[in-house]
């Protein structure tokens, strides 16, 4: 824990990196401090079909997810890391959006290795 989901328009593959754009939001998730690196767990999902607005032709939007207890400060310090992290691979790219969740972890299940 935490995850960091972004998704991205399929059309930017030919002009971003996306395994290093994942690799540099997974050390902007590291360097912010509020995380054992070994625990963030990142990944990038592409959209084929999307509507982005009227002139939206690609967009990128990261989800960070974690466990509730960090403080507002925190969050947006975390959100603003990865948000200027995805800025760094999105020249001409319309919309850039961040958003943290507080995931409840009484509906939160997972399967720890044997």
């Amino acid at each position: 824990m935490p995850h960091l989901v972004i998704e991205y328009a399929q059309n930017l593959e030919d002009r971003i990196s996306i395994p290093a754009l994942v690799s540099s939001a997974q050390d902007a998730m590291s360097r912010s401090g509020l995380f054992a690196p070994h625990t963030i767990k990142t990944r990038a999902l592409a959209f084929r079909d999307f509507i982005a607005g009227d002139k939206g032709g690609s967009f990128i939007h990261a989800e960070v997810r974690l466990f509730e207890g960090r403080s507002e400060r925190d969050r947006e310090a975390l959100s603003s890391a990865v948000f200027n992290c995805l800025c760094q691979f999105a020249e001409g790219v319309p919309a850039v959006t961040v958003e943290v969740r507080e995931i409840d972890p009484s509906c939160y299940s997972k399967r720890l290795p044997f």
